[in-house]
């Protein structure tokens, strides 16, 4: 797993918002994230973790936990644009 300052550096996030349940619960959603950061890639990522339906594939997820979801709007709504729509 990336470092916790490796991933406030890559996300421009300020400590009292990291994403710690990600960190702990979801190690592999938050690093497929950080992996996919400023990408066309990661836009559609996070819509289809906050929308399981988005890409059809994830119809049948239990979804996350509120705190966890929450963590995951922070950062689409922080989300830079990518670089090919700028």
């Amino acid at each position: 797993m990336i470092s916790r300052e490796m991933i406030l550096q890559i996300l421009k996030c300020s400590p009292n918002l990291y994403p710690q349940i990600l960190e702990d619960r979801f190690p592999h959603v938050l690093e497929k994230i950080v992996q996919l950061w400023g990408s066309p890639e990661c836009e559609h990522y996070l819509a289809d973790l906050l929308n399981p339906s988005y890409s059809g594939g994830r119809f049948y997820r239990r979804g996350f936990p509120v705190e966890a979801w929450k963590e995951i709007m922070l950062l689409n709504y922080n989300k830079p644009l990518p670089k090919s729509a700028k």
